[in-house]
Formats: structure tokens, sequence, C-alpha cells
């Protein structure tokens, strides 16, 4: 049993967490069609349970976990059925598989059984090291629902009707231009607004100048 203090984050190569979060895609949803159903990957394909608990974001500020049996997580029942935030619950359920895919050996060694326990164990864990394990799972579920290819198309797609209506400050205009950008591109992901924002700048896609 790994105690909290002691607990320390893997080095994983970005490009290693792109290409994990690829090939699962590639194996779980070869139809390649957006938005990517994360629900239907879980359920059906890997068949891991998604199980609504009551107050769970009140008992650990949790949208998700994922549950040391590696065939379970448990995601606020008040998300789950609302309509306004399943963008939301969709990037929780891909960060957990996220964490399932990447820091399974890792997490193995942590047995608990119930759900408060988990929440417990990562609230305790060092805060850098918490930070890098959440850097990892935020990065393999951006590139899970956002792939680079559709992006980038998706990007050329906006930048050119934005240019059609006449706007070409793209490089002065700064962030507004980005937030504009990713605000008609989002809903085709099933994303929100600020993962298409950090999706494009991760992927190098900004300012349009780099996909010329």
């Amino acid at each position: 049993m790994i105690d909290p203090g002691d607990f320390k984050a893997p080095f994983i190569k970005i490009e290693d967490i792109r290409r994990s979060a690829d090939e699962l895609r590639a194996r779980y949803w070869p139809q390649n069609s957006i938005p990517i159903d994360i629900l239907a990957i879980l359920e059906f394909e890997l068949e891991i349970e998604i199980r609504p608990i009551l107050n769970l974001k009140k008992a650990g500020d949790v949208d998700a976990l994922l549950l040391g049996d590696f065939r379970t997580i448990v995601v606020d029942q008040g998300d789950f059925l609302d309509e306004r935030a399943q963008n939301r619950l969709r990037f929780s359920l891909a960060h957990e598989l996220g964490r399932l895919t990447l820091h399974k050996d890792l997490f193995s060694e942590i047995r608990h059984s119930s759900i408060q326990e988990w929440i417990n164990f990562f609230q305790q864990i060092p805060d850098k090291e918490y930070y890098w394990i959440e850097q990892h799972a935020y990065e393999f579920a951006g590139r899970l629902l956002v792939p680079r290819y559709h992006l980038k198309e998706k990007l050329v797609e906006a930048i050119s009707i934005a240019k059609d209506a006449g706007f070409e400050a793209w490089d002065s205009s700064g962030e507004s231009s980005l937030e504009y950008i990713a605000h008609g591109i989002a809903r085709y992901f099933n994303v929100s607004e600020q993962v298409i924002e950090k999706r494009i700048t991760k992927e190098n896609l900004w300012p349009p100048s780099k996909i010329a």
C-alpha cells in the first residue's frame, strides 16, 4: 500500500500520452466519427460501469472517479442527469480513462474499498505529484476527444469563414480571436470552448499563420 505522502507521479512524455490516446481511439472507435462517444467506448467496448452517485461533488469536489477495481467510474448524479453538464461529464470520463490507461500499474498498488477512501487518498497526495498525474490525464482526454486531424480540419474551415466575413487580425488580436474561433468549433466535438482553446494551443495550431 502506497502512503499518499510518498506518492510519485511517473514521468511520461507528452508524445507517449498522445500516442496512447490515438491508439485507444483507433482500436475502440474505428469509425473515426465526431463527436466521439466516450460513454459507448467505456460501457460497451471496455465494459466499464458508469455509476451515478448522489452528491459526489459535495463529498470530494470531483466530477468522476475511477475506482480501484478498474471496472467502475463513479460520476456525480446531478451532472449525469443534467443535459447542460454533458460536455463536462464527457471530458471527466475521458480523463478517468486516461488514469486507467496511463497509471493503472501505479494505482494497482493502492487498495481502497470505498469511494471516500479513494477521495481521501488523492486529497493527501503532494500537490506537485497530483499536478502531474492530472496533467497526464487532461492531455489524454483532450487528445482522445479532439483528434488533431479533425481539429485542424475544423480550424481551417472556421478561419476561412471568418476571413470571408472580413476578419484578418489574428496575430494582433490575441486571445480574443482564439476564443472566437473556439466557440464555433466546440459544439462539433461536444466539448467546452476552453478544451478547444487548449487543444489548438497545445497542438501548435495557433496563430493561423502556422497552418497556412
